[in-house]
């Protein structure tokens, strides 16, 4: 080969092996960020459905069923229930929280308990959108609880709930009706129905909130009889402070609160948390938090765009499941 012809040859082939790595590095290159984003991230994984054992129960000549993570090794386990929201399912909060993944790490009993026609029965008499159901869901979840009591070596003495929106509904109701002793339990995204202030006969038990400021769907300053929503009436509301206060007062705890804001950990996030704790009786302590900025989204929560048109922003400075459970775990 002639030397010239040759020289541009292995200058070509230099040139092109240069722009091959090039690419190869910008295609490549990304994942150590990601890797490294993924260590730094504070919060455990979202639920896997991969975990979970889908079980049959007929209840009121109908079938029904629940998702359930049991614990391993011997001796009792606490039992978390968990609530999905409105149109929701089982399915569907199971990954949208980290629950499962603390319940492995943790080792309590995980129940994700299934609504029918994707709703609860929560004693409001109204939903958000399609028909309010009519089960007989406060019955239904007592079956559940004896379900896993049973069969899943569940600890009676420490059966904790916690609801979604629509299962933060059916959180209070269930509690108010005596049903079962809870030993804690919280409601997310949701407030208390003013008319069962007058029936409620929840025993005196440690309660966590969970609630946005900017809540177009549940407002933060509760709601007044007929108000419609998304063309439905629905029922007077009590403010989400009304709803902390409610239950935390029936535990003993004053209208002194320990507030604090906590550190803020993604700048981009416009939103912030702050946590109000109260101390009651035989040291039943009840916690708040407050998002400030943030909608009917659970924290740590990445809706796309059109959900957060619809529902608002999440906060990012906690993770829901971990609340949930530190709390939990702290009244035991």
């Amino acid at each position: 080969m002639h030397a010239a012809v040759k020289f541009r040859f292995q200058f070509y082939c230099g040139l092109i092996a240069a722009c091959l790595s090039l690419l190869a590095t910008a295609q490549t290159g990304p994942k150590p960020a990601a890797t490294s984003a993924a260590k730094s991230n504070p919060f455990p994984p979202k639920g896997n459905l991969s975990t979970a054992s889908r079980i049959s129960l007929v209840f009121g000549d109908v079938q029904r069923y629940y998702l359930v993570q049991p614990a391993t090794g011997t001796g009792l386990h606490p039992i978390v229930i968990l609530l999905h929201g409105g149109t929701q399912t089982a399915e569907q909060v199971w990954s949208h929280t980290s629950l499962p993944t603390l319940a492995a790490q943790n080792n309590f009993v995980l129940v994700a308990p299934n609504g029918l026609n994707r709703h609860w029965n929560d004693g409001r008499g109204a939903v958000l959108s399609g028909k309010p159901s009519t089960a007989d869901d406060i019955g239904f979840l007592q079956a559940v609880i004896r379900d896993v009591l049973r069969d899943h070596s569940g600890d009676p003495q420490s059966v904790f709930m916690v609801g979604v929106s629509n299962g933060g509904f059916m959180t209070t109701y269930f509690a108010c009706s005596g049903a079962y002793p809870l030993r804690a339990a919280a409601n997310a995204i949701s407030d208390l129905v003013a008319s069962q202030q007058q029936t409620c006969k929840a025993p005196l038990i440690s309660w966590l909130s969970m609630n946005g400021t900017d809540d177009l769907v549940v407002p933060f300053a509760g709601m007044k009889q007929g108000t419609k929503v998304r063309g439905q009436a629905q029922p007077a509301l009590v403010s989400a402070d009304d709803t902390f206060h409610f239950f935390a007062q029936r535990a003993g705890c004053g209208n002194v609160l320990k507030g604090e804001r906590l550190p803020h950990l993604n700048p981009s996030d416009p939103t912030y948390a702050e946590r109000r704790t109260c101390t009651g009786r035989d040291g039943k302590v009840s916690v708040q938090y407050v998002f400030h900025g943030a909608g009917h989204a659970l924290p740590n929560r990445r809706p796309d765009r059109q959900a957060q048109r619809a529902y608002g922003r999440s906060n990012q400075d906690v993770d829901a499941g971990q609340i949930i459970w530190d709390f939990f775990k702290s009244t035991m």
